[in-house]
């Protein structure tokens, strides 16, 4: 009897660590702009999602373990010599994390990270 509640308070314990995840990594689907403006003194390369009336801009950047997915419907993603505003549709999570972000004049801005489930380039 001791091995059997031991064993449910062990799940129980177990499936509480795990309802944060649920939380931070609510998958959402937006449409997009892959930017980069770095040479005329706006930031490297970077998503940007807007709201339904564009009055307020979202920035963010893939995780490095999902820039591949990027770069792989826009080679040019990562070169330093793109100056681009491509439309994608994403599916994407948060992924609770910040990272550094290139911007002109030696700025740089830390913005939130993201993990890409899914882009595809709007034509």
């Amino acid at each position: 009897m001791k091995h059997v509640l031991f064993l449910t308070t062990l799940l129980l314990w177990a499936s509480c660590q795990n309802s944060d995840k649920d939380i931070k990594g609510e998958i959402k689907e937006s449409r997009a702009r892959v930017v980069s403006n770095l040479a005329v003194d706006g930031c490297d390369w970077h998503l940007e999602i807007a709201n339904t009336d564009s009055s307020l801009i979202t920035t963010l950047v893939p995780t490095l373990a999902t820039e591949p997915k990027v770069k792989a419907i826009i080679p040019k993603y990562g070169t330093e010599d793109a100056y681009s505003f491509i439309d994608v549709n994403l599916k994407y999570r948060m992924a609770g994390t910040q990272r550094g972000l290139t911007c002109g004049f030696g700025k740089t801005a830390t913005v939130d990270e993201v993990e890409i489930i899914q882009i595809s380039r709007l034509e």
